[in-house]
């Protein structure tokens, strides 16, 4: 099973106000962490692990905040213009918790940002529950990309797949789902809001998008 890295982001429509609240924090947080080595007890100095833990929780948190923040923005822009303008959702790549279609091209699966400073792996299930592949997630990664084989280098059948996360060193430790993304092809009203339709006849919600990116 090959994972590899993936460096691509959710594109990005926050705003100015609060893309300067957020480089304000962070610029906060990085004065604070130079205090506390500058003032640690230099005979039990703090270890770097520690430091690498919380630059990777505070990561995890601004992207986030980024996140809900477009999403925030889209909404806004939908609600007052109905489908016409959600025909725009159609041919990009939304992401969500939720069985992905494998057709042959590698799929990319977020990384949950609370586990990221973690030794993960990623587990693979087929469409009936099954355990079809796992594999390491390199240490800090945001997101990584499925080829579609197994523990064996065998590519499965093509079909639905789910992702989930756990401790690389403990199975028995609880699985966390991880968001997968995947192509929008259709869009529809919903009782409550807009439906994405993704390939495999699978539909999500609007409310259960926690990220979108120009389909690739």
């Amino acid at each position: 099973m090959e994972i590899q890295p993936n460096s691509a982001a959710p594109a990005a429509l926050s705003s100015p106000r609060k893309s300067a609240t957020i480089s304000s924090d962070f610029e906060t947080f990085l004065k604070m962490l130079t205090v506390q080595m500058q003032n640690q007890d230099p005979l039990n100095p703090i270890d770097s692990s520690d430091y690498a833990v919380q630059l990777a929780t505070f990561s995890g948190v601004e992207q986030q905040v980024r996140t809900n923040q477009i999403l925030s923005d889209l909404s806004e822009l939908l609600g007052g213009s109905g489908l016409g303008q959600a025909a725009q959702w159609i041919g990009k790549d939304v992401l969500a918790v939720a069985p992905a279609s494998f057709a042959g091209d590698p799929l990319t699966i977020e990384i949950p940002a609370a586990r990221r400073a973690e030794s993960l792996a990623l587990i693979v299930r087929d469409a009936g529950g099954a355990v079809v592949a796992t594999g390491p997630i390199p240490p800090g990664a945001a997101s990584v990309d499925w080829d579609g084989t197994d523990a064996y280098g065998q590519r499965p059948s093509e079909g639905l797949y789910r992702f989930s996360v756990r401790d690389a060193a403990d199975a028995s430790y609880e699985e966390t789902p991880a968001a997968v993304y995947a192509r929008v092809s259709e869009v529809r009203a919903g009782d409550d809001g807009l439906v994405f339709t993704l390939p495999g006849g699978i539909e999500v919600p609007f409310s259960e998008v926690t990220g979108v990116r120009a389909g690739v």
